[in-house]
């Protein structure tokens, strides 16, 4: 087994480089974690999709990773490093062995155990892939999240049932009108991640609604 000591993680549903970590984030003080050295390719296809391992894997990695706590240390079930030489990431899997978090490196970890790794022999790892992680590479974390945050609004009106909020919303998006709520609410949904002038609309709309 191959391990890595005394490292820094933050790890997020989304993947983010470090100078996109913000302050508000829980940073985990790794004491020891267990690293892999895989192909650019591997690394590419898990960066960017959901994706399971087997239980043989689990096994190998179960309770490997520590944590420092405030007064002791603490193990994670299924946390481990991957690394093509170049960059690393740290992977959280569920107990189904999906990945549930990713998190990116300090810039000087990064580099330092990317170069650890390339005096590691590949390992040949075994993986699924569920879905595409449906990142957009142009946008930050802030938009991203602001993103996220509308979603969160548009699934509030859509539950609270009102109705003439979101037939506005889609006259003002699409220019024409639409009587079925479910329609609209897919519609503005998709939107939201897939356009930026609606965004933008559907951003102006929540904000004004929230300075009532």
């Amino acid at each position: 087994m191959n391990y890595v000591y005394d490292i820094l993680l933050n790890f997020q549903k989304k993947y983010y480089d470090f100078y996109e970590w913000n302050t508000v984030d829980e940073i985990t003080h790794i004491r020891k974690i267990l690293l892999f050295r895989i192909s650019d390719s591997h690394f590419n296809t898990i960066k960017n999709n959901i994706v399971g391992f087997d239980k043989d894997f689990m096994e190998k990695i179960y309770n490997r990773t520590e944590r420092f706590k405030k007064i002791n240390v603490a193990t994670f079930k299924y946390v481990f490093l991957i690394s093509n030489g170049k960059e690393s990431m740290a992977l959280k899997l569920d107990k189904n062995g999906i990945v549930s978090y990713k998190s990116g490196l300090l810039l000087d970890e990064n580099e330092e155990i990317s170069d650890m790794s390339t005096d590691l022999k590949l390992y040949n790892m075994y993986y699924r892939v569920i879905k595409d992680d449906e990142d957009n590479p142009f946008q930050t974390r802030e938009e991203k999240e602001n993103r996220f945050s509308i979603m969160d609004n548009l699934n509030c009106l859509y539950e609270n049932k009102e109705k003439d909020k979101l037939k506005y919303l889609y006259l003002e998006c699409f220019s024409t009108e639409e009587k079925d709520i479910n329609i609209i609410f897919s519609k503005l949904k998709t939107a939201v991640m897939t356009s930026d002038d609606i965004y933008i609309k559907i951003s102006d709309f929540f904000n004004i609604l929230n300075q009532k």
